[in-house]
């Protein structure tokens, strides 16, 4: 992390604006959501015109509730009827993901990043009393976001984040005593924002942390596959929204510098419905 004087106030607010304005551009244009990704020191790290490599491991678990609930049955593709599904509880959703990360230094105090990862989500003995388990296939996602420094002394940086990840997941939910399996699909925007601090406690050491909000407002469909009656297969449509129990939390976490342009970080995040633990490594040029 550099360390510097203070940054005008001016640019402080400019900063402000532009992060907080980013955060409801993305709350307003999401449709679909879901888990926790890492989100290293609250602040930017990057000079103006320097840029970043950096590669992420994170594990979660998330308990959200799918209501406003619709079924569609269908036979030989024919419409055969429609109505309201119970609202259920999703418990342990995980998902483990890897991530590579780029980013650039807008300016001093500010920059901006791109994210690719690499991800895989479950849950189990979650929608039925009979024990369920679903596994997805391992997909690819992105997402991205912004960095900024708002005030900087020696020992410490305060500032803010605010990010969204969209992922798309697919996979087959299998019931102990059912003949078929049934077909799940997951649309998840992730969106989170984070005002907090770093505070270096030895040289080259830092912790960091601060609260977060984090939003879901996501789609969670499952299909499943039965024999009809007069012969040939029913396929039910059950569809629900996502909401989350509770939006608020916090997070906590090291860094090792490496030399200058080299870091380490591991992080813990919690809300009152999911947490995450993150481990990330960061090259600067």
């Amino acid at each position: 992390m550099k360390r510097g004087t203070t940054i005008p106030k001016s640019k402080n607010f400019i900063k402000i604006w532009l992060l907080g304005f980013a955060f409801m551009l993305v709350i307003f244009n999401s449709s679909v959501t879901l888990a926790l990704d890492p989100l290293g020191p609250p602040i930017a790290t990057l000079e103006a015109g320097q840029f970043s490599l950096g590669l992420d491991y994170s594990r979660s678990s998330m308990d959200s509730q799918l209501i406003n609930g619709k079924w569609t049955d269908s036979t030989y593709g024919s419409f055969e009827g429609a109505g309201k599904s119970i609202s259920l509880t999703l418990e342990d959703f995980e998902q483990s993901s890897s991530y590579v990360n780029f980013g650039y230094g807008i300016d001093y105090g500010w920059e901006a990043f791109i994210r690719l990862n690499y991800t895989k989500a479950e849950f189990s003995n979650s929608l039925t009393p009979k024990g369920d388990k679903f596994e997805s296939d391992s997909v690819p996602a992105f997402g991205g976001g912004i960095k900024a420094t708002f005030y900087e002394t020696e020992d410490l940086i305060i500032g803010g984040i605010a990010q969204a990840n969209m992922v798309h997941y697919n996979g087959q939910r299998n019931v102990s005593d059912w003949y078929l399996p049934d077909f799940v699909e997951t649309d998840i925007i992730e969106i989170q924002f984070t005002m907090g601090a770093s505070y270096m406690l030895i040289d080259g050491i830092w912790i960091y942390g601060g609260p977060i909000i984090h939003f879901i407002n996501g789609e969670f469909t499952n299909i499943s596959i039965t024999e009809a009656e007069t012969g040939g297969l029913t396929l039910t449509e059950y569809t629900w929204d996502i909401e989350e129990d509770s939006m608020y939390g916090g997070y906590i976490g090291t860094q090792l510098d490496l030399g200058d342009y080299y870091s380490l970080s591991i992080e813990y995040q919690l809300t009152g419905s999911a947490n995450a633990l993150g481990a990330g490594f960061v090259m600067r040029f």
